[in-house]
């Protein structure tokens, strides 16, 4: 019986049609047509028959789609197709959009299904996937995306939507022309046929690479002592040489020894950078520079600046070498070229398939694949293997009652394989039904079809494997989306209590206690149910939509996940991940993974052996202050104004000191830094202390930013130092300033400093 309901709720049953006809497909499509003429009999019923309104048949609810509005001689006349009531959520948007990053499948459907009234249960395993600017859309669309991101299909039953790797089982019976196949109608395809394809894998964070190329300086001023390969100096300070190459960047080599001195490098007029060739034994050595200029023409002017400020040549004061190398014989010269990356290059990982039925239809090239996900080689290739069409794509439709007549009784559903053989167009293939159609009020057989057409043409593409999550919660309704047991009692009650309808034989076994009529077990070919209340709902139960029970007792459950739901908390857990949440504040969870803990919203309590709290409430009961003297520990030479110290100094001078108890692994230190005169400014983060020798540097930043042009921006300026295992022992370190050259003065300001990690 078909039932009809307006937008306004007005609601009846619905005579005098015909032609009902449904439609399933592999990939969750439900369509229910019809024909209705108005007849005295259903005048009341007839005009609720409206775009948008809901028929519900078979305990189904769809919402009329297309109608179309006839007359057949004086008699209003009504074609009617309507679509599964699930497809509304192309209607309802999630506007939030989830944070970039790897997402598990139970996270990506939690997000997507918030702002709808359904519920989702994951069955089989699902690998992560990478996701990013994923939301801000309607929800269809989005659910359609997840589908083809994870590689899933899904299957509808009320407002439960099961995903799966692939719905559906393989058949344990064959179909066989002559056997039980007589007559069908059989398509082949080809036009998508292919025997080879290219895959492409992530593409390379490093966007140019070293050209091969290695040239010698040009264009030298000033007075070279030595120019004897493959190394050469100059003392002379404002010496130069030029660099001239086209491309992105280049590497540079010299000779780094206790001799050493400064060269200030400077790209095209425009960014400098400070180099020392002092090291404390010699060694060539090679530094990357500019690797960010576009490709083009450059040229870089290096200048020679004397000694290193805080490594004083051995030689003595102002005998510095400014070392590079040069050779006229040797492949490796003063430098070497990058240009960007072309082609294949571009790309962590390239494969290539060719398909053994090559040899049968020749070399036939598919669109390349693209996944910025992969990297292994091994992985892409199984990839662009999996998603080759090499032989014809086959489709049969049959009349299941003409199967039926020929001997094939075994019921089959939407996404159910079956081996098929069929020797006249030389078919011997597994087929999947990706197609249902049946006309449930008239002697019509239904019709299905079956293809081995990849699953795309499903309208679901394939990329991954599996991994699984189940956060079961509505953001709607502040509800969990899946109630285990009411949901699963439901289903059984149905199921079991249509069985009796349809068996014969007092609908199968049916147990009654001789002391309580009320305790009753029915077994039918629908399952098993235990009731207490003499059948009229059976809390207990097994049927092909799954096991529920009160009560569960058992040594060991091997499963793929497990819900454990209750009013005020659920846990979820499977062989990758625990999880458990607040039911009334999705944001309050705790996740186990391997090697690691994730808690949201919520707190953790951790004891010190004496008893003492070391974590209340995820609160930390001590902290990472970094406290500076006062007053500010400086050098003579450094002036404290009101916004920035400033210094004229040529060496390291001191800008504060700070003491601390090392309590986190990391120091930062954020700075601001700039100048006045055209030099640059320094600033580093130094430590000395009783037994060590001189000073040790952990850090140090520079900035040609002029003050004119110094904004929080331009001139702000890290330093993150490791600071190694906390071991809580104080620690004393000192923030240095000084210029490039006694012309410039360097202004510099702490902005902030802490201990993390």
């Amino acid at each position: 019986m078909l039932i009809v309901r307006d937008l306004t709720g007005n609601e009846e049953a619905l005579s005098d049609y015909t032609g009902i006809e449904r439609k399933r497909t592999v990939n969750g499509e439900k369509t229910l047509s019809f024909s209705v003429r108005k007849t005295p009999r259903n005048e009341h019923s007839f005009n609720l028959v409206q775009p948008e309104s809901f028929i519900e048949y078979e305990d189904v609810t769809y919402r009329i789609k297309n109608l179309r509005d006839a007359l057949v001689g004086t008699t209003p006349r009504k074609e009617v197709t309507a679509v599964h009531i699930f497809f509304d959520i192309i209607d309802l948007r999630q506007d939030a959009v989830l944070i970039t990053g790897e997402k598990t499948i139970n996270e990506v459907m939690s997000f997507i299904f918030s702002p709808t009234p359904y519920n989702f249960v994951v069955i089989d395993a699902f690998d992560t996937v990478y996701l990013e600017n994923f939301g801000n859309a309607n929800c269809l669309s989005l659910f359609n995306t997840a589908l083809e991101r994870f590689e899933a299909e899904f299957s509808i039953q009320g407002y439960t939507i099961t995903i799966r790797d692939k719905i559906g089982i393989k058949s344990t019976e064959q179909l066989r022309f002559g056997y039980n196949i007589k007559t069908l109608d059989c398509t082949h395809d080809t036009n998508n046929l292919s025997t080879y394809v290219k895959g492409y894998g992530k593409e390379r964070e490093e966007k140019d690479i070293l050209k091969g190329e290695s040239k010698n300086l040009q264009t030298r001023t000033g007075t070279w002592e030595d120019t004897a390969d493959p190394y050469w100096y100059t003392k002379d300070v404002g010496a130069s040489f030029q660099m001239q190459w086209y491309g992105t960047g280049i590497r540079f080599w010299y000779l780094a020894d206790n001799t050493g001195g400064m060269w200030d490098l400077t790209l095209d007029k425009d960014q400098t950078f400070t180099l020392s060739t002092w090291n404390a034994t010699p060694q060539l050595k090679s530094i990357d520079l500019f690797r960010d200029a576009e490709q083009a023409p450059h040229t870089i002017v290096a200048i020679f600046k004397g000694d290193d400020p805080k490594n004083p040549p051995s030689t003595g004061k102002g005998t510095a070498k400014g070392w590079v190398r040069y050779s006229d014989t040797d492949d490796l010269k003063t430098f070497e070229t990058y240009r960007l990356r072309e082609g294949d290059e571009r790309y962590s990982c390239v494969v290539e398939y060719t398909s053994p039925n090559e040899k049968k239809f020749g070399l036939r090239k598919a669109d390349p694949i693209y996944d910025d996900r992969i990297t292994s080689p091994s992985t892409l290739l199984a990839k662009v293997e999996k998603s080759i069409i090499d032989e014809p794509e086959v489709s049969f439709s049959l009349e299941y009652i003409e199967m039926q007549k020929q001997g094939f009784n075994v019921p089959l559903d939407e996404g159910d394989t079956v081996p098929t053989i069929y020797e006249p167009l030389d078919v011997d293939l597994d087929l999947r039904v990706i197609e249902i159609t049946d006309y449930p009020e008239s002697n019509k057989s239904p019709v299905l079809t079956l293809s081995n057409k990849k699953d795309n043409v499903v309208d679901v593409t394939f990329n991954y494997a599996k991994q699984l999550l189940d956060q079961i919660w509505n953001e709607n309704s502040k509800k969990m989306k899946y109630d285990v047991l009411p949901e699963a009692t439901k289903l059984a009650t149905a199921a079991l209590l249509k069985a009796q309808t349809e068996l014969k034989f007092e609908n199968g076994i049916v147990a009654i206690s001789k002391t309580n009529p009320n305790l009753v077990v029915v077994l039918n070919s629908a399952g098993l149910g235990i009731s207490t209340n003499g059948g009229e709902t059976f809390d207990n139960a097994i049927t092909a939509h799954g096991v529920n029970t009160n009560l569960l007792t058992a040594g060991r459950i091997n499963t793929n996940n497990i819900a454990i739901v209750g009013d005020e908390a659920f846990f979820y857990w499977d062989g990758n991940e625990f999880l458990s949440m607040d039911p009334n504040d999705q944001k309050k969870y705790i996740k186990i993974t391997p090697g690691f803990i994730d808690i949201g919203a919520g707190g953790i309590r951790i004891k010190r052996p004496d008893g003492a709290d070391f974590i209340l409430n995820g609160i930390p009961q001590y902290d990472f202050a970094v406290q500076g003297m006062t007053p500010q520990f400086c050098s003579p030479e450094v002036t404290v104004a009101p916004r920035s110290c400033y210094t004229n100094a040529t060496t390291s001078k001191d800008f504060q000191a700070y003491v601390f108890r090392h309590q986190g692994r990391y120091l930062r230190v954020n700075v601001s830094l700039y100048q006045n005169g055209g030099g640059t400014a320094y600033m580093s983060v130094e430590q000395s202390y009783e037994g060590f020798s001189g000073w040790k540097r952990w850090a140090l930043v520079s900035s040609t930013v002029s003050s004119d042009d110094a904004n929080s921006e331009n001139s702000g300026r890290e330093m993150l130092i490791d600071l190694g295992v906390p071991t809580g022992d104080r620690k004393l370190i000192y923030i240095r300033i000084w210029s490039s050259n006694a012309n410039t003065t360097a202004y510099g300001r702490v902005t902030g400093i802490w201990q993390e990690g």
